[in-house]
């Protein structure tokens, strides 16, 4: 241990001699970072600091202080804890990694990092993260998979650059339907997670063209937005309903066929198919059609005028019509395509209850869609 302790001494000595960009201190069974690394002045042009493999189990307040040129932090595989509030100081911090440490919080200042592309903050014990990481509008890559999560915030979607989001390995029970403003989102990957439904505008993008969410054994639909893109489903629509689940009428699952129960959004209050002898769409639809039109047109709406979860439809509708993009907000129609004959050449879902869903404003809507054809 002494021996490492003197390596790390004359490689921190010799970085500030010559003034090093890149400090690299990985598997060098540090508990702290060294002291003449923090202290003072010495080591201000500094860009990369690479600490992977150590057993820290905290970083220095000053760190922005003595480090403020930092472009890179690399703590992989430390003993972390918490992040300290100054780290929001660094200005040019491009990446931050701290996987694999014991992270049960992540500090609202992470969202002052204004030119941060990289966050890394897989295998640790978060349970929730803060709204603020909706600021970071230069972010790219978000990785949270393999920690407590059984939420995400609505807030993301203030990230407009983020094209890589993984959260595998949580405990979701539903993505937020803001993710669907996303723009430049190209790969979304939430596999392993409780999911029991997708946002159903999810795939409207062009940018869009991955999505994982394979062992999710409730989700039983998946978007027809998805139809063209790359998704990965397995292990989904496996889970039967038990006795006690079949005699239980949920409040947002449409009953397919006789054992087969979806699941939808809880601002979807009526579900209806093709066998559905309804034509009229509630007081409450038309209402909402009309001032979210009124909203688009520039027409303010109060939040005093409408209850909370009837404003956030009207700034963002449940979805919109498969067949001629027209916003629903609290009912739909639903075309089902059982993924078992959509794909019968592989097997791959043989035994699955999985469907692509069509979201439809109107009984003639859903009768007049169609599939789009794949070309292979």
């Amino acid at each position: 241990m002494a021996a490492a302790v003197a390596d790390v001494h004359c490689i921190v000595t010799q970085a500030r001699r010559e003034r090093h960009l890149i400090l690299n201190l990985n598997y060098s069974h540090l508990s702290t970072l060294p002291p003449e690394l923090v202290q003072g002045e010495a080591l201000v042009f500094l860009e990369r600091l690479f600490v992977k493999r150590n057993v820290l189990v905290s970083l220095p307040f000053n760190i922005a202080e003595t480090l403020p040129n930092l472009v890179e932090l690399y703590l992989h595989s430390n003993n972390l804890v918490a992040l300290p509030d100054e780290i929001g100081n660094l200005q040019r911090l491009k990446s931050l990694d701290v996987s694999c440490n014991n992270l049960q919080v992540l500090t609202p200042a992470v969202g002052r990092l204004q030119v941060l592309q990289t966050l890394h903050l897989a295998n640790n014990d978060i349970s929730e993260l803060p709204a603020e990481l909706g600021q970071l509008k230069k972010l790219l890559t978000l990785d949270v998979m393999l920690n407590r999560l059984t939420a995400l915030p609505r807030e993301l979607c203030g990230c407009e650059a983020l094209q890589c989001l993984m959260v595998d390995r949580n405990r979701l029970l539903s993505l937020p339907r803001e993710l669907v403003l996303l723009q430049r989102l190209s790969e979304l990957s939430a596999a392993r997670n409780q999911l029991t439904y997708l946002p159903a505008d999810l795939g409207c993008t062009d940018s869009l063209q991955y999505v994982y969410v394979d062992k999710n054994a409730d989700l039983r639909t998946i978007p027809v937005n998805l139809w063209l893109k790359v998704v990965g489903c397995n292990g989904c629509g496996l889970k039967r309903l038990s006795e006690e689940d079949d005699k239980t009428e949920h409040r947002n699952s449409f009953r397919y066929g006789k054992h087969t129960s979806v699941f939808f959004p809880p601002e979807i209050r009526k579900v209806r198919d093709a066998t559905d002898p309804c034509h009229v769409s509630s007081l409450l639809e038309l209402s909402l059609r009309v001032v979210h039109i009124n909203h688009r047109q520039g027409v303010v709406v109060s939040k005093k005028d409408l209850p909370p979860d009837l404003y956030g439809l009207v700034t963002l509708p449940s979805g919109h019509c498969s067949q001629c993009c027209r916003p629903f907000f609290t009912q739909m129609y639903a075309k089902f395509y059982p993924v078992r004959e959509l794909d019968a050449e592989n097997n791959l879902h043989a035994g699955s209850e999985l469907f692509f869903l069509a979201s439809c404003c109107s009984k003639t809507c859903l009768l007049s869609y169609s599939l789009p054809v794949r070309f292979i």
